[in-house]
């Protein structure tokens, strides 16, 4: 099926010759996200760029749901997500001018707000902790450290208050890396599946 239609970019918030942003509204942009089939939707429309079939779309999305590739999709599987996506998730994100949904044709058409929506989000597993969390023990590890070095406290009066602080320094930095790492494959529209699913195709 060819996929062609273009649609007039119509911005949340404004409309053609406004100087209103051209950004989404925030608000909206949680709503958005806050379902995980929208979250793989609007995964999968910002990593192919183009139109889709609703079929295409149910069936990648119904792999991402069930951990499996797509072509290990059960009918059933594809169609509990593509009735999903038809009756409630397309009309609202298309409402939201993110995508235009054509019922008819059942395709889905990006529209330019699906690219303000480029945002990561922080995947916690279970046995790990939030990256706030994990700064804030560096900060409390070193300076207590460094505190009881300044108080004569064996054995942490070994190190001067310099190599304390350049061990603080170092540690930061090099879990800054790694979280800005992290948090570049966490970003919505990747390649691979979305950052919550853990499984590669």
């Amino acid at each position: 099926m060819s996929l062609t239609k273009q649609r007039p970019q119509q911005l949340i918030g404004g409309t053609d010759g406004e100087s209103n942003s051209t950004e989404i509204d925030r608000e909206v942009a949680y709503q958005a996200l806050s379902n995980r089939r929208r979250r793989f939707t609007i995964h999968y429309l910002m990593q192919v760029g183009e139109p889709v079939t609703l079929r295409r779309l149910s069936e990648q999305v119904a792999a991402w749901e069930n951990g499996v590739s797509r072509s290990q999709i059960t009918s059933k599987q594809r169609k509990r997500v593509y009735t999903a996506l038809h009756q409630a998730h397309l009309p609202k994100l298309d409402k939201m001018d993110i995508v235009e949904y054509d019922t008819h044709d059942t395709a889905i058409y990006p529209t330019e707000n699906l690219t303000t929506l480029r945002v990561y989000m922080e995947v916690v597993p279970e046995n790990e902790i939030p990256w706030s969390v994990f700064y804030t023990g560096i900060a409390l590890l070193f300076g207590t450290g460094a505190v009881l070095g300044w108080a004569s406290v064996t054995p942490f009066d070994a190190l001067s208050g310099t190599v304390w602080g350049l061990l603080t320094v170092m540690t930061i930095a090099v879990v800054g890396v790694i979280n800005i790492y992290c948090d570049q494959q966490n970003r919505l529209g990747v390649d691979g599946p979305p950052p919550e699913v853990s499984y590669m195709e």
